[in-house]
């Protein structure tokens, strides 16, 4: 484990120094020759219209005639994989084994979970068996929790093109290249220190 954080640590350490240098250019590049770093960035930026994939998603899909069609298979299952955690967690559960596991000060973390199984997979069974017996009595319970939410709304916001933030850039380059170039280099020193002279060794 000792090891894996280690390769971990140091991955995200160079991913970072990586980042320090990129920053450096790019704070020089706005300092500069802020036109031909506003040319790069609309040659790279590329937009992707999610509209076509919105529409797919934003409709609705009922799976209830399916699951009322095949009540007593849909019930069964439900039924029998809530009884099966309930099972588990009553009469298999060894408390001492996962305490081994989990440092003591996150065992009220292990508990709380353990309370949200027990009650989910209770409440799946009871559901389960009413749907595998009688699924008729849960029509007026799933009429009211039904509800449609639209997202046409927020996906027309997000599906355009937004450029206040690089106007906001290039109108104020200077401060904007300095205070990048700054942050940068300082990461960047830290960083080069911290991999390269022996202390992240």
């Amino acid at each position: 484990m000792d090891i894996l954080n280690q390769v971990l640590l140091q991955s995200s350490l160079m991913f970072f120094f990586g980042g320090s240098i990129t920053g450096i250019l790019v704070g020089v590049a706005m300092l500069l020759k802020p036109e031909q770093l506003m040319r790069l960035n609309q040659q790279v930026s590329r937009w992707i219209c999610t509209e076509k994939i919105a529409v797919q998603l934003d409709c609705r899909r009922r799976i209830e005639p399916f699951i009322y069609r095949h009540h007593r298979l849909m019930g069964a299952g439900v039924l029998i994989g809530g009884l099966f955690v309930l099972h588990t967690f009553l009469f298999r559960y060894n408390l001492r084994v996962i305490s081994t596991l989990i440092p003591e000060k996150y065992w009220w973390l292990s508990d709380a979970l353990v309370s949200l199984l027990l009650i989910g997979s209770l409440l799946a069974a009871l559901i389960g068996g009413i749907v595998l017996s009688k699924p008729s009595l849960l029509r007026d319970i799933e009429a009211s929790a039904n509800r449609w939410i639209g997202t046409e709304h927020a996906s027309s916001w997000l599906n355009r093109n937004h450029h206040f933030i690089e106007r906001i850039l290039f109108s104020y380059h200077r401060l904007f290249g300095a205070c990048i170039l700054t942050a940068s280099l300082y990461t960047f020193v830290a960083l080069r220190c911290y991999l390269f002279c022996g202390e992240g060794g």
